[in-house]
């Protein structure tokens, strides 16, 4: 959507749209007009990391209607369907309305309600009894994005455990170490003004994000800017595209370092930005000469006159072109080096920090609550991951290798495993290796909203309440847009529950922790909107629930006197720490492995109504999407006498599922797909518990080399018609 659009829909729009005409951003101290107060109650979706900004609507004590913040630029005045069904989450019959504690074996299904007071009780104990046997490091402590994963992470680093584990390993990691590598930070991608957009995968019309996904629309729809896509199944965004070109899977890399190639061939790099700005062009040069696009077509099967003449038409795009990195990129074993390539084909474009470019994130400045500090853990992490991933996150830690430690019991035994809004058993590849860990596990507690599939493994169950009943710290949200968002309390809890800041002091006086959680969320947050560049910092938040950059702001870095992030100060196209750290300096790229004769490359997507697979059982969502099923090419399906609604059995080294067959000319003969959150063992997950299949029953253990990131592209299946 380019700003034109944007502006006439806000302009132009219903309920939400109405109240304020354009987002201003007006500094401490200035005098500025304050936007009119919004109808409804100010606060921010929690149903994907996107964190788009809502006024809900409250009759009589209940949630009537949620509609979008047009104050937050980011959101582009949207709220897509699993930000409505937020409602649906609130009144869900099947919610967790109290604390409960296992009855019966693991996975039996048998709980007992108990109080707040028993709950702690019985948790503190496990956690206390742990820590005198096996130390603080004995317990691992996970979770994923959320605004109140700050008190489950800090209530386990004043326990003692250095085994603070985050999803990045699991998302996007090898995307955030790759660019940050390159430039020293993560940049954004200005599709709004981009005019040659090529993406590998990144599925944005199926899998949105905010505002990347309303700005490809916007410059395919409105500006035609040129969209090519590389993906091995015809999906939703490959029909938006001008060109699609079903790519080998784990070759992206071949057609990025054929396309430097070209470009570097015919003089077509911004040489003024190179020689000012980055270091290793030359080494560049000779490095990428094999990468020919013949080569490529070997190993892509994309013609080398294609690649050719689309290396040419980015350069020619110059500033203006990008090659998008996406989000999860937890593809192949060598995804670290393959976003490493796209960076560098990005760079040799000069399109760093430009308009229609690469944008470094902008930050809207808050303050910070002082806490007492704790002392730092006297073990190392059970991952290991500074020798096995020292260019890695030592605080997100690495999934895949933890769980691999875990079950070796090496370099020491974790035996209790406090989870907070996560479900492994869905999110980890090989859910039987996550199953064999949980059976090893002395404890585990799960902080959650519904009984998920791991929740359903656990001891204890502790009922967190839902965004819309609760208030969260204050969140910025860095990009070209940047923003603070508060999420506020909208109604109270329908249930027994409470957030998760007041789980972690219940279970800090018990531990007795809970000097390092004297506090309430409203200290926490008056003390973020001190610091907010807006008068009245918290009382602006409570009446409008974000304060945002209206404007991009494009060249701040462009100036003599930057110095990058990174070892040399400038662009590294060449990387002195990923040689010092035993990797490839330049990306190198190795032909991927094939599936043996009879085999599938087992590959997997998401869909805009399904992003995390907690979203697959609600009502609204699951209406459009009620079961997944294994997408199969047409002639390979005929070849097995398979047709479109038959049952076949899957089969992989980890696990076998039965799921229904969809025999379609549009995926790619050596591959199969299946969406991912189907298949729940939960019984209480009703809408999807034995429906469909789990991914995560196939998915076999690999990860990138550098970063450590599940590769979850890496599985070979067979498929028989059952």
């Amino acid at each position: 959507m380019d700003r034109r659009l944007f502006l006439q829909i806000v302009g132009a729009g219903g309920f939400a749209a109405t109240s304020i005409a354009c987002p201003k951003f007006f500094g401490k101290g200035r005098r500025a007009a304050e936007p009119p107060v919004p109808l409804g109650i100010p606060t921010t979706c929690e149903l994907c990391p996107n964190k788009c900004s809502v006024l809900a609507s409250v009759r009589k004590g209940r949630i009537h209607k949620l509609n979008p913040n047009p104050e937050n630029p980011k959101s582009r005045n949207m709220l897509c369907a699993r930000g409505n069904a937020a409602i649906q989450q609130v009144y869900d019959p099947d919610r967790l309305k109290q604390p409960l504690i296992r009855a019966g074996a693991r996975g039996e299904g048998k709980w007992k309600p108990v109080s707040w007071d028993e709950a702690f009780d019985f948790a503190a104990k496990k956690l206390a009894e742990t820590k005198a046997k096996h130390g603080p490091e004995g317990t691992l402590w996970s979770s994923t994005e959320g605004f109140q994963e700050v008190f489950f992470k800090n209530l386990g680093l004043a326990f003692g455990s250095p085994n603070i584990l985050r999803h990045p390993s699991l998302c996007l990691a090898s995307v955030n170490l790759a660019y940050s590598m390159t430039f020293g930070t993560v940049p954004s991608f200005d599709l709004q003004n981009a005019k040659y957009v090529i993406m590998a995968g990144a599925n944005r019309f199926e899998s949105i994000i905010t505002p990347d996904t309303m700005d490809l629309i916007g410059g395919v729809m409105e500006r035609k800017a040129k969209f090519v896509y590389l993906d091995p199944r015809f999906t939703v965004t490959a029909s938006k595209a001008d060109e699609w070109y079903p790519i080998k899977p784990g070759t992206d890399m071949a057609f990025i370092l054929a396309m430097i190639h070209v470009i570097i061939r015919e003089d077509r790099c911004d040489k003024a930005f190179l020689d000012q700005w980055t270091l290793g062009f030359d080494r560049l040069v000779e490095h990428v000469l094999p990468y020919t696009p013949e080569f490529a077509e070997a190993e892509t099967g994309i013609p080398a006159r294609e690649i050719t003449r689309i290396a040419r038409e980015f350069a020619d795009a110059g500033h203006r072109a990008v090659f998008y990195a996406g989000r999860r990129s937890s593809w192949y074993q060598n995804d670290f080096q393959m976003r490493r390539a796209q960076a560098i084909l990005n760079t040799i474009v000069g399109n760093w920090d430009r308009e229609g470019g690469m944008v470094p994130n902008r930050k809207v400045a808050k303050g910070e609550f002082m806490f007492l500090p704790w002392d730092d853990p006297k073990a190392g992490r059970v991952d290991e991951v500074e020798k096995n991933f020292p260019l890695a996150s030592a605080k997100d830690g690495v999934y895949l290798q933890t769980r691999e430690n875990v079950l070796k019991g090496a370099p020491y035994p974790v035996k209790a495993w406090m989870i907070y809004k996560q479900d492994p058993l869905n999110a980890v590849p090989d859910q039987g290796k996550t199953l064999k860990m949980m059976e090893g596990m002395d404890f585990i507690g799960v902080v959650d909203i519904a009984m998920s599939d791991t929740a359903w493994y656990a001891d204890v169950v502790f009922p967190e309440s839902h965004y819309l009943e609760r208030t969260d710290p204050i969140e910025v949200m860095p990009g070209i847009w940047p923003a603070a968002v508060l999420r506020q309390q909208v109604i109270k809890p329908i249930h027994d529950t409470l957030p998760m800041l007041d789980i972690a002091q219940g279970l800090a006086r018990r531990l007795g922790l809970a000097d390092y959680f004297d506090y309430t969320i409203d200290q926490w947050i008056e003390a973020e909107a001190r610091e907010l560049p807006v008068e009245n910092g918290l009382e602006y938040m409570k009446k409008h629930g974000v304060v945002a950059f209206s404007e991009p702001k494009y060249g701040t870095t462009r100036n003599a006197a930057y110095r990058f992030v990174t070892k040399s100060g400038k662009i590294e196209i060449f990387s002195e720490r990923l040689a010092e750290a035993g990797h490839d300096p330049l990306p190198v790229y190795a032909s991927p492995a094939q599936p043996p004769s009879g085999k599938f490359r087992m590959i997997l997507g998401r869909k805009a109504t399904i992003t995390h697979a907690a979203l697959a059982g609600l009502p609204w969502l699951h209406e459009q999407v009620p079961e997944n099923d294994l997408w199969i090419n047409q002639d390979q399906a005929t070849r097995l006498g398979i047709r479109t609604g038959d049952l076949v059995q899957v089969t992989s080294t980890a696990g076998t599922v039965r799921i229904k067959a969809r025999a379609t000319e549009e995926i790619r003969p050596d591959c199969v797909f299946m969406l991912h959150g189907f298949g729940k063992r939960s019984p209480w997950l009703k809408l999807v518990h034995n429906v469909g299949a789990a991914d995560a029953v196939l998915l076999e253990t690999a990860w990138d080399k550098v970063s450590g990131n599940a590769a979850m592209h890496e599985t070979f299946v067979n498929v028989v018609k059952v």
